[in-house]
């Protein structure tokens, strides 16, 4: 019995992705790009997730509440003329945050703590565990 690569003699191997949205191993090129032309990595959702998201952020955006002149995000509480030189390259430097299981908005956050959420899984118990690492 053969057990080494010559089983895959003439088949066309696909190199796949995981999107980090659908949890579906896809091929490479159902995935967009970071960055500059081919040397950009490859996104975190395949294009088909990205396509849902950014009609859920379009949606959510038109029936959230307007962002307020002096607001401060909720987490880092940092104001907006604080956050121009990070968010300058934005269309805003504040994000619509959402619940990814229910869709719901949550709040306007800079792009840094969003992240830093989405980094987390939006796991509750996982930010805690940050703090108390961050606390020793």
């Amino acid at each position: 019995m053969k057990f080494g690569l010559e089983l895959f003699e003439g088949l066309d191997l696909v190199e796949t992705k995981l999107c980090g949205i659908c949890n579906i191993n896809l091929p490479v090129t159902l995935f967009g790009r970071e960055g500059k032309g081919k040397n950009g990595y490859l996104r975190y959702e395949c294009k088909n997730c990205a396509k849902k998201q950014s009609k859920l952020i379009a949606r959510i955006k038109k029936t959230a509440p307007k962002v307020k002149d002096d607001h401060k995000c909720p987490i880092c509480d940092i104001d907006a003329m604080q956050l121009t030189t990070y968010g300058k390259n934005k269309k805003s430097v504040w994000v619509a945050d959402h619940d990814h299981k229910t869709e719901n908005f949550r709040g306007w956050l800079c792009h840094k703590c969003n992240l830093g959420l989405g980094n987390l899984g939006d796991d509750p118990d996982r930010c805690i565990k940050a703090a108390e690492y961050l606390s020793k």
